[in-house]
């Protein structure tokens, strides 16, 4: 199946931002209370070993997805351990609460910041996106890869949902697991949840992102057409593939060789 480029509403200007935070929220939630991201610790280390540092730019960074989990992790072999959380719709709240559940790692930007051309400042060091690339559509998801190369930024991509039957069958208990899990995520939007409970729109809307985002994601083969087609591709190592399990975690690994 090719990839299709289908509505995600969390990626139109207009849609309400109480909304897009409780969807990036629930998100946060579902990673790290499932602790979807484990498996890439392996690969997380070797791209911070790659890149000399240990200060890595999250983009695109939604609600912190499940970097709690990866934080406190690495945080044992890397006390000297740095994330800065980034997006072009800043989550504030949910950056703030990552802050105070992870002490003296979390930092983020304020304002919007573009993955394809980050501040200068954020430049260089290694970056992240984690189940977000396939909101980009191709040209700009070159972008992104190509300023990795242009700045000789180690780039880590992570979606956790893929065109295959697991993904697929997981979309079934989407919006019951809103019902339940909405009580619990915290900030608590007040003024989400009568569109939960009594007008279930939100998460009808979680739903459909789901799938669009199933459809978006890039296959192993189409990331590596494109890492093929950047401008000095050549100098950097690239590790394309997926974790093993029911559920796989796809990657894409590049670091400067």
């Amino acid at each position: 199946m090719k990839r299709i480029h289908a509505l995600e509403w969390e990626d139109l200007r207009w849609f309400p931002a109480s909304w897009r935070d409780f969807g990036t929220d629930y998100l946060k939630f579902v990673a790290t209370k499932f602790k979807i991201y484990q498996p890439i610790l392996p690969l997380m280390q070797k791209g911070l070993d790659k890149s000399f540092q240990k200060h890595w730019v999250d983009l695109a960074s939604g609600g912190g997805s499940g970097l709690i989990c990866l934080a406190k992790e690495l945080k044992k072999d890397n006390p000297n351990l740095q994330i800065t959380l980034t997006d072009f719709y800043p989550n504030i709240k949910a950056f703030e609460q990552l802050q105070g559940e992870v002490p003296n790692i979390f930092s983020f930007e304020k304002l919007s910041v573009d993955a394809a051309n980050p501040p200068l400042h954020l430049q260089g060091k290694m970056q992240t996106i984690f189940g977000a690339f396939h909101h980009f559509r191709p040209q700009k998801a070159k972008q992104i890869l190509q300023n990795a190369v242009n700045s000789n930024s180690t780039i880590a991509i992570f979606e956790p949902v893929g065109r295959n039957f697991g993904s697929w069958f997981s979309m079934l208990f989407v919006p019951l697991n809103v019902l339940i899990f909405a009580l619990f995520i915290r900030p608590v939007r007040w003024n989400v949840l009568p569109f939960i409970y009594l007008i279930p729109l939100v998460p009808l809307y979680i739903l459909w992102d789901g799938i669009a985002s199933i459809i978006r994601t890039y296959s192993e083969a189409e990331l590596r057409e494109m890492v093929a087609s950047l401008e000095n591709s050549d100098t950097y190592e690239w590790e394309i593939g997926k974790t093993s399990g029911k559920m796989p975690i796809y990657y894409l690994l590049g670091y400067k060789k």
